[in-house]
């Protein structure tokens, strides 16, 4: 749910840029790889507080949650920082690499610089989201990123249409977020138990651990999707602004009609580790097979939907007659693949926040390289955008195996516990 509002925002942004004209939606198209990038540390953070909040959880120890969550803050500071200097030196020179007209690059470059500036403040929001969802406050959490998502739409619809400055309502919109977001979050742990100030003095040398366990390969499976989409730039570049904005809008769709199957996989990998912490290690395969079935039922259902209606679909995003095309083209040839799709993401959700994070980076790695590879040469053979269309659902197929070597790690996890606690009861 929570997340679902996250992406429900993003897309609404797009379709507010649709009103603003193709071009507009072709610049924030441009940054859609630079925002993964940001996104990927933000998530990894994230999840490695919500992780640690779900074995406080079930460990009984409420009081570790603002402790984890002010020691992951001030990680983030430092490297926020050098984010931010990375993110200001690439904005001069990604547009040229990118093969962005002349007349566009420095529209681009400030949006790509003002813009991942903007973003870096939101940490905050989603480290209280997440240390209040990982415990078991799912209401609070939902509130606070409905309220961050709330802010981001609002202002640029009311700044960008209402006021006429346009894009540049972006970066504004997602500072305020931040800004807000982190406040609120604070009221809200203050109405739970686990609002314990004094432990934010407190220095938890596990978060380094966590961020290279959990954080740290949940980040590089969103580098490899950033990679990936400058690769697809790189590609559809060659068909025209529209093809590369049509691909932006149907991604950023297809990331919220994805959004079940993460969250389902989130709740799955909640339970688990909540199961670790209370060493209850039997009941995780029961949980892992449970999670699995209903996603699967679920996606069955969505990926018929999705394809019946992306005509529509297509055209309320897109905004622009072009954009709406191309958009319109990508769903219709990937939609009844969500049916592969949804489960596959559970899965991989599940083994990054249960310690096979490297796992899901190399089985990431080959399914988006080999995206690239056959979709750049289809769309040569083709001539048009559709070849990669068309090779995007052929290789969404092949994801049919995750599920089976999620389960086998969960397999694995709960007979290395069940063994560990027989060892420890009768040593």
């Amino acid at each position: 749910m929570a997340g679902g509002l996250n992406f429900a925002a993003q897309l609404g942004i797009i379709a507010i840029l649709g009103h603003m004209g193709g071009e507009a939606i072709y610049v924030r198209s441009l940054y859609q790889p630079v925002s993964l990038i940001v996104l990927a540390l933000m998530v990894g953070f994230a999840v490695c507080n919500q992780v640690a909040a779900a074995i406080s959880k079930g460990a009984g120890r409420p009081q570790d949650v603002m402790a984890n969550t002010a020691s992951l803050a001030r990680v983030w500071l430092g490297l926020g920082a050098a984010l931010y200097l990375v993110l200001a030196l690439a904005a001069t020179s990604l547009p040229g690499l990118l093969g962005v007209d002349p007349g566009l690059r420095d529209t681009v470059a400030s949006f790509l610089h003002w813009t991942s500036a903007a973003s870096l403040p939101a940490v905050g929001a989603e480290l209280c989201a997440a240390g209040l969802r990982g415990y078991g406050y799912v209401r609070q959490a939902t509130v606070l990123v409905s309220w961050t998502a709330s802010v981001r739409i609002g202002l640029v619809a009311g700044l960008g249409l209402g006021t006429g400055i346009g894009m540049a309502a972006v970066p504004v919109a997602e500072a305020a977020a931040g800004l807000t977001g982190l406040a609120m979050g604070l009221v809200l742990l203050r109405r739970t138990e686990l609002w314990h100030p004094p432990a934010v003095r407190i220095w938890r040398r596990e978060v380094f651990t966590d961020l290279r366990r959990i954080g740290v390969p949940i980040a590089m499976s969103f580098f490899v999707l950033s990679a990936y989409n400058f690769a697809v730039i790189g590609v559809l570049g060659g068909y025209g602004q529209n093809a590369v904005a049509g691909f932006t809008a149907a991604s950023t769709l297809q990331n919220l009609v994805l959004l079940p199957g993460m969250a389902l996989g989130t709740a799955t990998a909640i339970t688990i580790n909540q199961q670790r912490g209370a060493g209850e290690w039997r009941r995780m395969r029961e949980s892992m097979r449970g999670g699995l079935e209903v996603t699967i039922v679920t996606y069955v259902v969505i990926a018929a939907l999705v394809w019946s209606l992306h005509d529509p679909l297509a055209r309320l995003v897109g905004g622009d007659a072009g954009v709406a095309a191309a958009t319109g083209g990508y769903l219709g040839a990937v939609a009844l693949t969500y049916a592969v799709q949804g489960p596959v993401l559970a899965s991989l959700t599940i083994m990054e926040e249960t310690g096979g994070g490297f796992r899901a980076i190399v089985l990431n790695a080959i399914y988006f390289g080999l995206i690239v590879a056959v979709g750049a040469a289809a769309a040569h053979a083709a001539g048009s955008a559709d070849g990669f269309y068309t090779a995007v659902a052929y290789c969404n197929l092949i994801g049919v195996t995750v599920p089976l070597i999620a389960a086998r790690h969960i397999r694995r996890l709960s007979a290395r516990g069940s063994a560990a606690q027989v060892a420890a009861a009768t040593g």
